[in-house]
């Protein structure tokens, strides 16, 4: 007869938790190659949290503006208290601000001539997140209405609120953020569109989503490498027209004006593997445009992968007279905190943009705050700040402006107080903005921007 063993898987989970309980009680920290191995305390939930100040530096602490100025923020007299208010702090820019000027003195023109400013970052200004309030802040004083650049098939339709974009399914991408095995020149987005079929199609449209993005009087295509061939276009669903590519290697640039303002543009090509395309931009004659050139997943460096020449082809015709680099995050995601081959690498980016837009200001955003578990609670993490002295030495080195937005939202542990604030300005991811979080940022940088132009 064989012995009962109905209780050993019993035994054996008991001494399962026993041995995790054990290793609870030992620290283990570090990386074996590539893989970070870190403490496991399955019974963290069960301990009284930390106090605070072991995780916040006192020297951090600023005063309470709720107890300083109650009659500021009671709303209607019942206590209701908007906790977002009280996150961010005033952070001027810094660095060699002083190569600015040429962008400042274009703002004071921009009312005659438009003025255009690149904003180049990872996922957290996907969506037009972040730059359609920088955008709206500059458009309200110095004019200009229009989105701006546009690619020609996009991964953020979904949740972008400033432009209605839709497309065929027959194109062909090939981009920084996916792959590009056939090796075609990718383009000031990291970015070039093939289509495969007769037929295939973009069609873009305004929302009521910002005053200054309801119309358009301009809309300006880039392609390059085309056959000699037409496209067709219309405005607002209306009559379709035919216009000529102007065949050859080189980028070029074809504007097409409706008869007034219009809300919706198509375009539709007329052979498949026609050109390279790259994108549009809708504009309105003059004011400021900010394009949104977002790379998910991206750490800044392929910037300088552009092909030189095609990125100076690009200048022609965007001279862009500001150009705003906001990387970080996809390189602080790992426990390294040696920096020092980004530090090169982006010199290198900064270089590239350099030669290929020399009347344009360069301004550098640092990375922003993002949490960490440690035990029960988030607490920055320390990679950040590693990663933010880098970032300081990169805009040195470079002799370019930077910001420093991890400061700007409060400095260390800023990301908990955003994620937690009533209404929330992050995610619970405790890496990524809203956007509402993503508005906050914007505030904060226009303010910093437009302080230092007012002290020109």
């Amino acid at each position: 007869m064989e012995d009962n063993r109905i209780r050993q898987p019993l035994y054996l989970g008991f001494l399962i938790l026993f041995l995790l309980i054990l290793v609870s009680f030992v620290k283990v920290d570090y990386e074996f190659w590539g893989l970070e191995i870190r403490q496991v305390d399955i019974l963290a939930d069960l301990k009284p949290a930390p106090e605070e100040n072991e995780y916040y530096n006192q020297n951090d602490f600023q005063p309470n503006i709720f107890e300083l100025y109650p009659a500021k923020y009671n709303y209607a007299g019942i206590g209701f208290f908007n906790e977002a208010l009280l996150q961010g702090q005033a952070e001027p820019l810094s660095g060699n601000v002083s190569q600015l000027k040429p962008f400042f003195d274009a703002l004071k023109n921009a009312k005659s001539k438009s003025v255009r400013i690149a904003h180049f970052g990872d996922s957290a200004i996907e969506g037009d997140l972040v730059t359609a309030d920088i955008r709206e802040v500059l458009q309200n004083k110095f004019g200009g209405n229009g989105v701006g650049w546009l690619g020609i098939t996009s991964q953020d339709i979904s949740f972008r609120t400033t432009t209605k974009h839709t497309f065929s399914s027959n194109w062909e991408s090939a981009a920084f953020y996916s792959s590009n095995p056939n090796n075609y020149p990718l383009g000031v987005s990291g970015e070039c569109f093939l289509p495969k079929a007769t037929g295939a199609w973009v069609q873009y449209e305004t929302t009521r989503a910002r005053r200054q993005l309801k119309d358009f009087s301009v809309v300006k295509l880039y392609y390059a490498n085309a056959k000699p061939s037409t496209i067709n276009y219309s405005f607002d669903g209306g009559a379709k027209q035919s216009v000529a590519l102007k065949a050859g290697k080189d980028l070029q640039e074809l504007v097409l004006k409706p008869s007034g303002r219009a809300k919706s543009v198509k375009i539709e090509v007329t052979q498949a593997d026609q050109a390279y395309f790259y994108g549009v931009s809708l504009e309105n004659e003059t004011g400021v445009y900010v394009d949104n050139l977002p790379l998910r997943g991206n750490t800044g460096v392929d910037l300088a992968n552009i092909d030189q020449s095609l990125l100076n082809q690009f200048a022609k015709y965007m001279d862009y007279k500001l150009v705003i680099l906001e990387f970080g995050l996809n390189i602080a995601g790992t426990r390294k905190t040696d920096y020092s081959w980004y530090e090169r690498e982006m010199i290198k980016v900064v270089e590239h943009v350099k030669k290929a837009f020399p009347n344009a200001g360069i301004l550098m955003v640092t990375v922003h705050d993002k949490a960490m578990k440690k035990g029960s609670n988030f607490v920055s993490d320390p990679a950040i700040l590693s990663l933010l002295e880098t970032q300081k030495n990169i805009a040195k080195q470079s002799n370019v402006a930077y910001w420093n937005l991890f400061e700007a939202m409060g400095g260390q542990n800023s990301m908990v107080k955003w994620v937690n604030a009533n209404p929330p300005l992050a995610f619970k991811d405790y890496i990524h903005f809203n956007g509402q979080g993503a508005a906050k940022v914007a505030q904060l940088f226009t303010d910093a921007l437009l302080d230092s132009y007012n002290k020109r």
